[in-house]
C-alpha cells in the first residue's frame, strides 16, 4: 500500500487489482488517492482490503465497470448510482444483511450483483428495467417480489438468503415461490436458509411442486433447509437438473430411499453435513451421475452398492465420512473394475 500512500497519478491506468495473503486496512486519505489519481479506472478489485466504512470517494470513479470489495458495512448507499457504467458489483461483508439504497433497476448496464449477505433491495421507482441483469446473489426473501422477477427477465443465476419460510407465505393466493417459476432463463439457484434466530421455526416445511421451479434450472444448491428426505422426489422430477449441492443439513433424517425414475439428467451430487445413516439406490437411479462428493456425513453406514451399476460414474470423493462408508466405496470401485470401467476414488481419512 506504499504505492497508494505516495499519492500516485495514473491517467492511463484502467485496472487496479490488489492481492495479499494478509488483510489490509486503508486510511481515508489512501481511498481518496485512488479516486483522485486514477479517475479512468474501469476495474477495481480490492478484495484483500477491508473497508470498515463505505468508501464514498470511490463513487467518483464514474467509469467503473467492475468493483469487488471486502467490508464491514451494512448499507450500500444511494451514491453508488453514480457508477453509471457499472456492470459487476461484488461485496463481501461481515454483516448478515446488506441494504442497497440505490435503485439497481436504474443502473442500466448492471449485469452481476454478488454478495455473501442477505440483500434488501429498495423499492424500485419509475423507469429503468432489469433486462441486462444476469446474476443476483444473495437476495433476501422479502425482496423476492413479483415486480423483481418481472423486471429481471434474463436472470440466469439467483441466490436467496434469509428465512426461507417467507417463500411459503400465502399472500392473496400466491407465494414468492410462484414468482420463481416466471424466471424462464434461470439456470442456477441457491436457497440459503438462516437459522440464527429460532432453528426449528426456520425449518423449511417442504418444497413446492416441480412445476413451480424455473423450467431451465440446471444447478441447485440448498443449505440449512432441514427438509425431510421424502422431499427429494420433488427435485428428482426437475428434468434439466444436472448439479445438486446439499449443504449444512439441507436434508435431515436417517434414511433416504431414492424414488424410481428421478434425477434422469443429474451429473454431480454433493452432500455435506448430514445425519443420514441409510441410503438406498438401485441401478435405475442417477443414470447419468458422474461425480459423487460426500463431506462430513459422519453417520452414514454405507454407500449404496447400486452405484456400481451407474455406468457414467467417474469420481467418488469422500471427506470425513465413516470407516464403513469408506469400505463400501472401495467395494463399489472393485465392482466397476470387474466391468472394465475406471472409477477414481478419493477418501480422507483413508481408514487403511
Amino acid at each position: 500500500m506504499n504505492f497508494i500512500s505516495s499519492q500516485p497519478y495514473g491517467p492511463r491506468i484502467r485496472s487496479i487489482l490488489c492481492s495479499s495473503t494478509e488483510e489490509i486496512i486503508l486510511l481515508p486519505t489512501d481511498v481518496s488517492a485512488i479516486a483522485d489519481g486514477f479517475k479512468l479506472t474501469r476495474v477495481l478489485d480490492v478484495r484483500s482490503i477491508r473497508f470498515t466504512r463505505f468508501p464514498f470517494y470511490l463513487t467518483q470513479l464514474v467509469h467503473l465497470r467492475y468493483i469487488a470489495l471486502t467490508s464491514d458495512f451494512k448499507v450500500l448507499p444511494e451514491a453508488i448510482s453514480k457508477w453509471w457504467n457499472i456492470q459487476t458489483i461484488i461485496v463481501f461483508t461481515s454483516s448478515r444483511v446488506l441494504e442497497i439504497k440505490a435503485d439497481i433497476w436504474k443502473m442500466v448496464h448492471l449485469r452481476h450483483l454478488e454478495t455473501n449477505a442477505s440483500v434488501i433491495l429498495c423499492k424500485p421507482g419509475g423507469g429503468g428495467n432489469g433486462e441486462k441483469i444476469q446474476t443476483l446473489l444473495n437476495i433476501s426473501p422479502q425482496s423476492c417480489t413479483n415486480d423483481l422477477f418481472e423486471r429481471a427477465i434474463n436472470l440466469k443465476k439467483l441466490g436467496i438468503r434469509g428465512q426461507l419460510t417467507m417463500l411459503h407465505d400465502d399472500k392473496g393466493g400466491s407465494t414468492p415461490f410462484d414468482n420463481l417459476g416466471k424466471l424462464q432463463q434461470l439456470e442456477k439457484l441457491k436457497l440459503l436458509n438462516d437459522l440464527h434466530i429460532h432453528p426449528q421455526e426456520a425449518k423449511l416445511p417442504g418444497l413446492p411442486p416441480s412445476h413451480k421451479f424455473p423450467p431451465k434450472l440446471i444447478s441447485l444448491t440448498l443449505s440449512y433447509t432441514l427438509l425431510s428426505w421424502e422431499q427429494m422426489y420433488v427435485l428428482g422430477t426437475l428434468h434439466n437438473l444436472r448439479v445438486l449441492k446439499l449443504k449444512n443439513n439441507a436434508f435431515a433424517g436417517e434414511r433416504w430411499e431414492a424414488a424410481d425414475g428421478g434425477f434422469q439428467q443429474l451429473e454431480v451430487l454433493q452432500i455435506e453435513y448430514t445425519d443420514l445413516v441409510l441410503w438406498e439406490v438401485s441401478s435405475h437411479h442417477f443414470p447419468k451421475l458422474q461425480h459423487l462428493r460426500l463431506r462430513n456425513c459422519e453417520e452414514l453406514k454405507a454407500l449404496p452398492f447400486g452405484l456400481a451399476n451407474v455406468s457414467s460414474l467417474q469420481v467418488i470423493d469422500l471427506h470425513r465420512t465413516t470407516k464403513l462408508a469408506a469400505a463400501s466405496a472401495r467395494k463399489i470401485q472393485q465392482e466397476t473394475d470387474t466391468k472394465g470401467r475406471r472409477l477414481k476414488l478419493s477418501i480422507f481419512p483413508s481408514y487403511e
